[in-house]
Protein backbone atom coordinates (compact mmCIF):
# COMPACT_ATOMS: atom_id res chain seq x y z
CA UNK A 1 0.00 0.00 0.00
CA UNK A 2 1.34 3.76 -0.50
CA UNK A 3 3.12 5.23 1.91
CA UNK A 4 1.25 7.92 3.68
CA UNK A 5 2.39 11.93 4.28
CA UNK A 6 0.99 14.51 6.76
CA UNK A 7 2.40 17.97 5.38
CA UNK A 8 2.26 21.48 7.06
CA UNK A 9 1.74 24.35 4.92
CA UNK A 10 1.99 28.38 5.34
CA UNK A 11 2.44 31.19 2.73
CA UNK A 12 2.35 35.03 3.90
CA UNK A 13 2.68 36.33 0.49
CA UNK A 14 1.29 36.10 -2.97
CA UNK A 15 4.34 34.56 -4.60
CA UNK A 16 4.69 32.23 -1.98
CA UNK A 17 1.32 31.03 -2.13
CA UNK A 18 2.01 30.20 -5.95
CA UNK A 19 4.74 28.41 -4.82
CA UNK A 20 2.99 26.25 -2.43
CA UNK A 21 -0.03 25.74 -5.30
CA UNK A 22 2.43 24.27 -7.28
CA UNK A 23 3.63 21.83 -4.54
CA UNK A 24 0.38 20.18 -3.92
CA UNK A 25 -0.35 19.94 -7.54
CA UNK A 26 -3.06 22.75 -8.15
CA UNK A 27 -2.41 25.19 -11.06
CA UNK A 28 -4.07 27.87 -10.09
CA UNK A 29 -3.48 32.16 -10.29
CA UNK A 30 -3.41 33.89 -7.18
CA UNK A 31 -4.84 37.30 -6.42
CA UNK A 32 -5.02 39.07 -3.09
CA UNK A 33 -7.57 42.04 -2.89
CA UNK A 34 -5.57 43.33 -0.08
CA UNK A 35 -2.58 43.51 2.54
CA UNK A 36 -2.16 40.71 5.25
CA UNK A 37 -2.74 37.81 3.74
CA UNK A 38 -2.15 34.28 5.48
CA UNK A 39 -2.67 30.73 3.83
CA UNK A 40 -2.41 27.73 6.07
CA UNK A 41 -2.91 24.25 5.11
CA UNK A 42 -2.31 21.12 6.22
CA UNK A 43 -2.80 18.16 4.50
CA UNK A 44 -2.39 14.24 4.84
CA UNK A 45 -2.88 11.59 2.66
CA UNK A 46 -1.04 8.78 0.16
CA UNK A 47 -1.00 8.48 -3.65
CA UNK A 48 -4.88 7.92 -4.03
CA UNK A 49 -6.69 10.34 -1.67
CA UNK A 50 -6.01 13.23 0.18
CA UNK A 51 -7.51 15.48 3.11
CA UNK A 52 -6.78 19.26 3.91
CA UNK A 53 -7.67 21.55 6.26
CA UNK A 54 -7.33 25.22 5.00
CA UNK A 55 -7.31 28.32 6.57
CA UNK A 56 -7.42 32.19 4.63
CA UNK A 57 -6.47 35.37 6.44
CA UNK A 58 -8.09 38.01 4.16
CA UNK A 59 -9.14 38.17 0.52
CA UNK A 60 -8.17 36.03 -2.76
CA UNK A 61 -9.31 35.29 -6.12
CA UNK A 62 -7.88 31.93 -7.91
CA UNK A 63 -8.31 30.83 -11.33
CA UNK A 64 -7.63 27.31 -12.19
CA UNK A 65 -8.04 23.70 -12.00
CA UNK A 66 -6.62 20.30 -10.47
CA UNK A 67 -5.70 16.96 -11.91
CA UNK A 68 -8.11 15.33 -9.07
CA UNK A 69 -11.57 15.28 -7.99
CA UNK A 70 -11.59 17.70 -5.34
CA UNK A 71 -14.79 18.45 -2.86
CA UNK A 72 -14.21 21.76 -1.31
CA UNK A 73 -16.55 22.27 1.98
CA UNK A 74 -16.35 25.35 3.39
CA UNK A 75 -17.23 25.45 7.11
CA UNK A 76 -16.08 29.16 8.06
CA UNK A 77 -16.18 32.24 5.69
CA UNK A 78 -17.04 32.64 2.72
CA UNK A 79 -16.08 31.14 -0.58
CA UNK A 80 -17.51 31.80 -3.90
CA UNK A 81 -17.13 29.38 -7.18
CA UNK A 82 -17.85 29.03 -10.52
CA UNK A 83 -16.97 26.12 -12.71
CA UNK A 84 -18.00 25.06 -15.95
CA UNK A 85 -22.01 26.04 -16.11
CA UNK A 86 -22.33 26.25 -12.47
CA UNK A 87 -21.67 28.10 -9.82
CA UNK A 88 -22.73 29.05 -6.09
CA UNK A 89 -22.11 31.23 -3.04
CA UNK A 90 -20.35 28.77 -0.63
CA UNK A 91 -22.70 28.35 2.17
CA UNK A 92 -21.28 25.40 3.37
CA UNK A 93 -22.61 22.24 1.39
CA UNK A 94 -20.09 20.56 -0.56
CA UNK A 95 -18.81 21.21 -4.11
CA UNK A 96 -17.70 18.80 -6.14
CA UNK A 97 -14.62 19.79 -8.61
CA UNK A 98 -14.07 18.22 -11.69
CA UNK A 99 -10.46 17.37 -12.69
CA UNK A 100 -9.54 19.86 -15.50
CA UNK A 101 -12.41 22.07 -15.09
CA UNK A 102 -11.15 25.39 -14.63
CA UNK A 103 -12.70 27.09 -11.78
CA UNK A 104 -13.08 30.30 -10.02
CA UNK A 105 -12.49 30.67 -6.51
CA UNK A 106 -13.28 34.16 -4.88
CA UNK A 107 -12.32 33.74 -1.27
CA UNK A 108 -12.75 35.76 2.15
CA UNK A 109 -11.36 34.37 5.80
CA UNK A 110 -12.44 30.76 4.44
CA UNK A 111 -11.90 27.57 6.82
CA UNK A 112 -12.69 24.58 4.72
CA UNK A 113 -12.55 20.72 5.18
CA UNK A 114 -11.36 19.38 1.34
CA UNK A 115 -11.05 15.65 0.23
CA UNK A 116 -8.96 14.95 -2.73
CA UNK A 117 -9.26 11.58 -4.87
CA UNK A 118 -7.41 10.60 -8.20
CA UNK A 119 -8.79 9.99 -11.22
CA UNK A 120 -7.10 6.20 -11.22
CA UNK A 121 -8.84 5.53 -8.29
CA UNK A 122 -12.63 7.02 -8.93
CA UNK A 123 -12.25 5.16 -12.25
CA UNK A 124 -11.26 1.55 -10.47
CA UNK A 125 -13.64 1.49 -7.86
CA UNK A 126 -16.69 2.95 -10.62
CA UNK A 127 -15.58 -0.25 -12.56
CA UNK A 128 -15.80 -2.41 -9.99
CA UNK A 129 -19.16 -1.34 -8.36
CA UNK A 130 -21.17 -0.58 -10.97
CA UNK A 131 -19.98 -3.69 -13.40
CA UNK A 132 -18.40 -1.42 -15.56
CA UNK A 133 -15.40 -0.73 -17.86
CA UNK A 134 -13.57 1.15 -20.23
CA UNK A 135 -16.04 3.57 -19.27
CA UNK A 136 -15.08 6.89 -17.68
CA UNK A 137 -16.39 8.51 -14.86
CA UNK A 138 -18.70 11.58 -15.69
CA UNK A 139 -20.33 13.98 -13.50
CA UNK A 140 -23.21 15.52 -14.20
CA UNK A 141 -23.08 18.69 -11.38
CA UNK A 142 -20.75 20.11 -8.76
CA UNK A 143 -23.92 19.64 -6.31
CA UNK A 144 -24.52 16.18 -3.87
CA UNK A 145 -27.65 14.34 -5.82
CA UNK A 146 -29.68 15.44 -2.79
CA UNK A 147 -29.45 17.81 0.99
CA UNK A 148 -29.45 14.48 2.51
CA UNK A 149 -26.55 12.84 0.55
CA UNK A 150 -24.18 16.18 1.38
CA UNK A 151 -25.02 16.18 4.84
CA UNK A 152 -23.75 12.10 4.86
CA UNK A 153 -20.32 13.31 2.77
CA UNK A 154 -20.24 15.93 5.16
CA UNK A 155 -20.39 13.43 7.89
CA UNK A 156 -17.82 11.32 6.31
CA UNK A 157 -15.31 13.78 5.64
CA UNK A 158 -15.51 14.69 9.70
CA UNK A 159 -14.89 10.84 10.58
CA UNK A 160 -11.96 10.98 8.19
CA UNK A 161 -10.61 13.59 9.72
CA UNK A 162 -11.02 12.43 12.93
CA UNK A 163 -8.94 9.26 11.72
CA UNK A 164 -6.40 11.31 10.63
CA UNK A 165 -5.86 13.24 13.79
CA UNK A 166 -6.01 9.79 16.20
CA UNK A 167 -2.69 8.63 14.15
CA UNK A 168 -5.02 5.53 13.01
CA UNK A 169 -4.91 6.82 9.18
CA UNK A 170 -0.90 6.52 9.45
CA UNK A 171 -0.51 3.61 11.69
CA UNK A 172 -3.00 0.89 10.28
CA UNK A 173 -2.84 0.74 6.56
CA UNK A 174 -6.16 -1.36 6.20
CA UNK A 175 -7.60 1.24 8.61
CA UNK A 176 -6.61 3.66 5.57
CA UNK A 177 -7.38 0.98 3.11
CA UNK A 178 -11.66 1.17 4.09
CA UNK A 179 -11.33 4.65 4.29
CA UNK A 180 -10.13 5.19 1.09
CA UNK A 181 -12.50 2.92 -0.19
CA UNK A 182 -15.64 4.85 1.70
CA UNK A 183 -14.57 7.85 0.32
CA UNK A 184 -14.67 6.78 -3.48
CA UNK A 185 -17.51 5.10 -3.39
CA UNK A 186 -19.18 7.74 -1.75
CA UNK A 187 -17.95 10.41 -4.39
CA UNK A 188 -19.58 8.04 -7.05
CA UNK A 189 -22.97 7.86 -4.40
CA UNK A 190 -23.20 11.60 -3.17
CA UNK A 191 -22.41 13.16 -6.76
CA UNK A 192 -24.64 12.42 -9.68
CA UNK A 193 -22.89 10.73 -12.61
CA UNK A 194 -23.63 10.75 -16.33
CA UNK A 195 -25.92 7.81 -16.96
CA UNK A 196 -28.51 5.29 -15.88
CA UNK A 197 -28.72 5.92 -12.16
CA UNK A 198 -31.46 2.68 -12.05
CA UNK A 199 -29.09 0.95 -13.82
CA UNK A 200 -26.08 1.25 -11.90
CA UNK A 201 -28.54 0.60 -8.60
CA UNK A 202 -29.63 -2.92 -9.63
CA UNK A 203 -25.67 -3.67 -10.66
CA UNK A 204 -25.15 -2.95 -7.03
CA UNK A 205 -27.72 -4.50 -5.65
CA UNK A 206 -26.82 -7.60 -7.41
CA UNK A 207 -23.22 -7.92 -6.45
CA UNK A 208 -24.26 -7.06 -3.04
CA UNK A 209 -26.66 -10.48 -2.79
CA UNK A 210 -23.53 -12.03 -4.87
CA UNK A 211 -21.12 -11.28 -1.93
CA UNK A 212 -23.46 -12.39 0.51
CA UNK A 213 -24.35 -15.27 -0.67
CA UNK A 214 -20.90 -16.72 -1.53
CA UNK A 215 -19.63 -14.94 1.97
CA UNK A 216 -21.64 -16.78 3.92
CA UNK A 217 -21.38 -20.70 2.21
CA UNK A 218 -17.60 -19.64 3.03
CA UNK A 219 -18.22 -18.88 6.15
CA UNK A 220 -20.15 -22.21 6.62
CA UNK A 221 -17.91 -24.52 4.66
CA UNK A 222 -14.35 -23.27 4.92
CA UNK A 223 -13.74 -26.20 6.88
CA UNK A 224 -14.55 -28.42 4.73
CA UNK A 225 -12.80 -28.75 1.00
CA UNK A 226 -14.14 -25.77 -0.73
CA UNK A 227 -12.98 -23.83 -3.78
CA UNK A 228 -13.70 -20.25 -4.96
CA UNK A 229 -15.30 -22.23 -7.97
CA UNK A 230 -17.98 -24.04 -5.14
CA UNK A 231 -18.92 -20.57 -3.45
CA UNK A 232 -19.13 -19.02 -6.89
CA UNK A 233 -21.86 -21.76 -7.79
CA UNK A 234 -23.72 -20.87 -4.36
CA UNK A 235 -24.29 -17.58 -5.63
CA UNK A 236 -25.09 -18.92 -9.00
CA UNK A 237 -22.56 -16.51 -10.55
CA UNK A 238 -19.27 -16.71 -12.57
CA UNK A 239 -15.96 -16.69 -10.99
CA UNK A 240 -14.74 -13.93 -12.35
CA UNK A 241 -17.80 -11.78 -11.23
CA UNK A 242 -17.95 -13.12 -8.07
CA UNK A 243 -14.50 -11.97 -7.51
CA UNK A 244 -15.92 -8.62 -9.04
CA UNK A 245 -18.61 -8.54 -6.04
CA UNK A 246 -16.07 -9.42 -3.60
CA UNK A 247 -14.04 -6.09 -4.40
CA UNK A 248 -16.72 -3.99 -4.88
CA UNK A 249 -18.49 -5.54 -1.37
CA UNK A 250 -16.07 -6.31 1.30
CA UNK A 251 -14.77 -3.52 2.97
CA UNK A 252 -11.32 -3.84 2.59
CA UNK A 253 -11.07 -5.12 -1.33
CA UNK A 254 -10.38 -8.94 -0.07
CA UNK A 255 -10.85 -11.62 -3.28
CA UNK A 256 -12.84 -14.60 -2.17
CA UNK A 257 -9.77 -16.77 -2.49
CA UNK A 258 -7.86 -14.35 0.08
CA UNK A 259 -11.14 -14.48 2.17
CA UNK A 260 -11.34 -17.84 2.03
CA UNK A 261 -7.98 -18.23 3.06
CA UNK A 262 -8.78 -15.71 6.12
CA UNK A 263 -11.75 -17.61 7.15
CA UNK A 264 -9.57 -20.83 7.22
CA UNK A 265 -6.86 -19.00 9.09
CA UNK A 266 -9.64 -17.97 11.59
CA UNK A 267 -10.92 -21.50 11.99
CA UNK A 268 -7.24 -22.77 12.93
CA UNK A 269 -6.65 -20.39 15.30
CA UNK A 270 -10.21 -20.97 16.85
CA UNK A 271 -8.71 -25.06 16.94
CA UNK A 272 -5.15 -23.82 18.21
CA UNK A 273 -6.70 -22.39 21.45
CA UNK A 274 -8.95 -24.95 22.25
CA UNK A 275 -6.63 -28.04 21.33
CA UNK A 276 -4.87 -30.05 23.90
CA UNK A 277 -1.28 -30.44 22.74
CA UNK A 278 -1.13 -33.67 25.37
CA UNK A 279 -3.45 -35.39 23.10
CA UNK A 280 -0.96 -35.32 20.66
CA UNK A 281 -2.30 -32.06 18.35
CA UNK A 282 0.34 -30.39 16.64
CA UNK A 283 0.53 -27.32 14.79
CA UNK A 284 1.09 -28.98 11.52
CA UNK A 285 -2.07 -31.14 12.13
CA UNK A 286 -4.09 -28.47 12.66
CA UNK A 287 -2.80 -26.36 9.78
CA UNK A 288 -3.13 -29.13 7.30
CA UNK A 289 -7.30 -29.74 8.64
CA UNK A 290 -7.29 -26.32 7.60
CA UNK A 291 -6.44 -26.13 4.27
CA UNK A 292 -2.17 -25.01 5.31
CA UNK A 293 0.07 -27.75 3.73
CA UNK A 294 3.32 -25.85 4.56
CA UNK A 295 3.90 -25.27 7.83
CA UNK A 296 6.21 -22.40 7.92
CA UNK A 297 4.05 -20.34 5.43
CA UNK A 298 1.14 -21.10 7.61
CA UNK A 299 3.40 -20.08 10.42
CA UNK A 300 4.30 -16.98 9.11
CA UNK A 301 0.66 -15.80 7.97
CA UNK A 302 -0.36 -16.80 11.91
CA UNK A 303 1.54 -14.77 12.84
CA UNK A 304 1.37 -11.45 10.93
CA UNK A 305 -2.23 -12.25 11.84
CA UNK A 306 -2.12 -13.15 15.49
CA UNK A 307 1.10 -11.48 16.28
CA UNK A 308 2.48 -15.01 18.10
CA UNK A 309 3.29 -17.97 16.73
CA UNK A 310 0.97 -20.74 16.54
CA UNK A 311 2.89 -22.89 18.65
CA UNK A 312 2.87 -20.50 21.34
CA UNK A 313 -0.95 -20.50 21.00
CA UNK A 314 -1.28 -24.33 21.16
CA UNK A 315 1.01 -24.46 23.92
CA UNK A 316 -0.20 -21.53 26.09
Amino acid sequence: MNEAFHLELAADDPEAVMLLFDTIGARFSFQPSERGLSYREERAGDDDVSLARVEVEGSYSSWGDTQMFSVIQRTAGRCDWSTRTESGTGLGAPVLIIPSSPTLFVVDSLRASNVYLTTDLVQDIAETIYGTENTPVAFASAHPLTPRLGQYWSSLTLLAQELVDSGAFFDAPLVRAGLTRHLAVALLECFPLVGDQELRALSMAAQTRRYRIAKQFIDDHAHQPITVDDAARAANTPTPTLTQAFRANHPHRLSPTEYLAQARLAGAHAELLNADPTTGETVAGIAARWGFGHTGRFTSRYRAAYGVPPSTTLYR
